[in-house]
């Protein structure tokens, strides 16, 4: 079987591959440089390319071990060096599989961002000496998928089916625009009501979705598959159920259930989320929950409750209310998933229950939904400069999802207030997904007060990290001119036009 990159992108073809638990080599090539990558039962063993940066050498050298123990060292093969290196006792066994993970990792980053070439997969080639890397392919796949906007062009019809995954894997590292958006599938959906739900730029959101196919979270209706065969590892585990299943010995006499009404379970589910008086009370796990079980609790409790899925509430105080439960478990959800922030977490829990106290969540406690029904306009300010004050917090403590939960509100809030926007453009900007919704805020918060030099900085740096340092040096000028003695845009301007 072989092909065009440009009809079969290596991404697809990795993909396929993984998903359909094939075993042989995979061949690209693009005018001299020539790759090959192993698979077997689906799993990627091994990646090597011509490149000389690619070589293991190099990465030998980089540890400061000799690279040149083997006889005609330009020539020898990566395997005759590794093999030197391990019988001269220079590295583990162990520390020789980091770096090989490492190598291997390096080569298909590279080849998973070439747009052309040719590729090639021979079913019955098989490595000829006894190697497995390691490499987090999914994870690897997920990091293309960002890097470049050509993938987004693989999804056009706006009316092909996208569905959650079955048995799909959690132990992905997904960005908040990521997991917000996988949470947005709970069922069969067209790509067209996807996106307007996304409330992202379409380009944006086709980037993410097609990334999250290719991992596996999600599954499209028309996958433009490269490979004859379509067995998968875990088709037994995917059969439909037999319709003509042997009925009980006593059937239950049936009866309809009828739906719940949305609101009153989104009522039932903020009064039940007042009474938590810790994180884990929040997303609803025990206190020895491990990493999975806690992500998992959030991506379930975002696919129920995440304030867009109630755009029809938008601005009334229950939709307020969620906003604010939200960012509480926005805020449980970052805590606990760091280690060390976790760890320092369940000291205090266990010190504040010797002395028969308990740890407050957030400064301002949540509103029963009577309370919420009375709130004013007031009530919305006072709200929306509480949620700025948790926020900006959240983002001097590098809790940025905490902080983008927390100034999206404040911004809602109070669309008028240039600060709000600033800083909610701001944490925004900490996401490379979100770069262009910062641009957006940070641009009104400008707009609504011009004559503020630190918003103008603050956009000439996203400006910097997009690459755009034209735009970046106009705001400085401009910044500077408000405000002369402005450390930060004089240090900034001076690096930009240093080249730096």
């Amino acid at each position: 079987m072989n092909g065009q990159l440009s009809e079969h992108p290596l991404a697809e073809l990795i993909s396929e591959i993984t998903e359909k638990g094939l075993s042989g080599a995979l061949r690209v090539d693009r005018q001299r440089v020539k790759a090959v990558i192993y698979f077997e039962a689906g799993e990627l063993l091994y990646a090597t390319a011509n490149l000389r940066t690619l070589r293991l050498s190099g990465y030998v050298q980089k540890r400061g071990l000799p690279s040149d123990i083997v006889p005609d060292a330009d020539s020898a093969s990566d395997f005759d060096l590794a093999a030197a290196l391990i019988s001269r006792r220079l590295l583990t066994q162990e520390a020789l599989d980091g770096i090989l993970a490492e190598q291997v990792s390096d080569v298909v980053r590279v080849l998973l961002l070439w747009s052309g070439g040719d590729w090639s997969f021979e079913e019955r080639a098989r490595l000829t000496t006894p190697v497995r890397a390691h490499v987090p392919i999914k994870q690897l796949l997920l990091e293309a998928s960002r890097q470049t906007q050509e993938y987004s062009g693989r999804l056009r019809n706006p009316r092909e089916t996208i569905s959650p995954a079955i048995n799909a894997g959690n132990d992905l590292h997904l960005s908040a625009t990521e997991g917000f958006l996988l949470s947005r599938v709970e069922g069969p959906t067209d790509l067209g009501e996807l996106l307007s739900v996304s409330g992202l730029p379409e380009s944006e959101a086709l980037r993410i979705i097609y990334g999250l196919i290719l991992v596996g979270m999600l599954k499209r209706e028309s996958w433009p598959y490269a490979f004859r065969t379509n067995v998968q590892k875990d088709a037994k585990s995917q059969k439909s159920p037999s319709l003509k299943a042997p009925a009980p010995e006593s059937a239950p006499v049936s009866r309809v259930v009828r739906p719940r009404d949305p609101q009153d379970e989104l009522k039932e589910f903020l009064d039940e989320l007042a009474r938590a008086t810790n994180h884990y009370e929040v997303l609803g796990v025990p206190i020895v929950a491990d990493a999975d079980a806690i992500k998992q609790a959030y991506y379930s409790l975002a696919r129920r409750f995440h304030p867009d899925r109630f755009h029809d509430l938008a601005r009334t105080p229950l939709h307020l209310q969620l906003e604010a439960a939200f960012a509480r478990i926005t805020q449980a959800h970052e805590m606990l998933s760091d280690v060390d922030s976790r760890s320092n977490y369940d000291a205090k829990i266990a010190a504040a229950g010797r002395a028969g106290k308990s740890i407050p969540i957030s400064e301002t406690p949540l509103r029963s939904a009577d309370q919420a029904a009375g709130a004013s306009a007031v009530d919305d300010q006072a709200l929306a400069a509480q949620r700025f004050k948790e926020g900006a917090a959240a983002l001097q403590l590098g809790q940025t999802n905490t902080a983008i939960a927390c100034l999206s509100a404040a911004a809602r809030l109070a669309p008028n207030q240039p600060q709000y926007r600033a800083y909610y453009g701001r944490a925004l900007a900490s996401h490379q997904q979100s770069r262009r919704l910062a641009e957006a805020e940070l641009q009104a918060a400008v707009k609504l007060d011009p004559a503020n030099a630190a918003y103008r900085v603050m956009l000439a740096g996203l400006y910097r990290e997009l690459g755009f340092s034209r735009r970046a040096i106009t705001e400085l000028e401009r910044a500077l001119s408000l405000d002369a003695k402005n450390v930060e845009a004089r240090r900034m301007l001076e690096s930009l036009e240093a080249g730096n």
